[in-house]
């Protein structure tokens, strides 16, 4: 697998929009964060020196603000996916691969080993970002770890997976990237839809666990936390464990899906 993951890397080192779409990902990630530090800091009134916010840049709450704002760019990766899983199909690489003697197990193994390491390194970077606001702007409460919330990390990484893999299943079933990304933000704006109408209107809460909505609410909107009720926070720990469950099950559909699809597929 190593072999087969050193050819993929020879297929990219030298595509220039591959390190560009990384770049992007990479910088705008404390970018934004940055942005939103500002706009917090400067655009609202304070009471007493402190932001009527709280102070979501600051351990423990970092964590989640971090980790919620990152979200927001879930579309670079996944135009990242999608470009170099549909310039396989346009230049037949795949197919010469598979005539080079890969399975076709082995090639769609290596590409969602190329999601999972795409979603750690957006991770990694998270968490560097969350320390360089967490230690560098703010003082570490006195009693508090900064490891405290860390958990959101690991949401985050679901909710990259999860958003990754759906990008990954068009690109595998469509081949063409434009299309691929038109279907993607098609079918993430059809959900919010039906999710918004379903919820809001006809009080339906199984909408909730819809793909995307289901790891959307892991990392809950930071910047209100302060105007929750302890009834409603302790109702989303309680639900944090069959979030988790049916992100893991939507997840591994994905990977049966694409893994069906590409071993029964003509090339």
């Amino acid at each position: 697998m190593l072999r087969i993951l050193g050819i993929e890397w020879m297929k990219v080192k030298n595509y220039r929009t591959f390190w560009i779409l990384l770049g992007i990902t990479v910088i705008s990630i404390p970018g934004v964060n940055y942005m939103l530090y500002n706009v917090m800091d400067n655009s609202f009134p304070k009471v007493k020196g402190k932001s009527i916010f709280g102070s979501p840049f600051a351990f423990p709450d970092v964590w989640q603000t971090v980790s919620w704002n990152a979200s927001l760019l879930f579309f670079i990766p996944a135009i990242l996916i999608i470009t170099l899983t549909s310039n396989e199909f346009t230049y037949k690489t795949h197919r010469q691969n598979i005539i080079d003697g890969w399975s076709r197990q082995q090639f769609i193994t290596v590409k969602l080993i190329e999601v999972v390491l795409l979603s750690l390194l957006t991770t990694l970077v998270v968490v560097l970002t969350v320390f360089g606001f967490g230690l560098l702007g703010n003082k570490v409460p006195e009693g508090v770890s900064i490891w405290s919330d860390g958990r959101f990390a690991l949401f985050y990484f679901v909710q990259m997976v999860s958003y990754s893999l759906i990008a990954f299943l068009l690109s595998i079933l469509i081949k063409r990237a434009g299309l691929a990304m038109g279907l993607f933000f098609i079918y993430l704006i059809f959900e919010n839809i039906i999710v918004g109408v379903g919820r809001g209107i006809y009080k339906i809460n199984a909408f909730e666990y819809l793909p995307e909505e289901v790891t959307d609410r892991l990392i809950p909107q930071p910047y209100l936390k302060v105007l929750v009720s302890p009834e409603q926070s302790s109702g989303w720990e309680s639900h944090i464990p069959f979030y988790l469950l049916v992100a893991a099950a939507y997840i591994l559909v994905y990977c049966l899906l694409t893994s069906r699809y590409f071993l029964k597929k003509d090339l």
